[in-house]
């Protein structure tokens, strides 16, 4: 389904950033000094079907209730 591939292709793009979250990297910064720094990704913005899509929550429901939207 589209959630599948979706969530594959998310983690086969920030795949590389596992190691290197994990033990860190050398960035050379701008004041040529070099750094020991561990990647992170701060935060992900996404419209609702995009969110939905990520959390594998259904579109149009509300994941807390339980009661038909009709």
């Amino acid at each position: 389904t589209i959630k599948i591939a979706y969530q594959e292709s998310m983690a086969t793009m920030l795949r590389p950033l596992e190691e290197p979250a994990k033990s860190g990297i050398k960035f050379l910064c701008a004041d040529g000094y070099t750094r020991h720094a561990y990647p992170r990704i701060a935060s992900f913005l996404a419209d609702y079907p995009e969110q939905c899509n990520i959390t594998g929550v259904k579109y149009g429901w509300c994941p807390r209730c339980e009661i038909d939207p009709d």
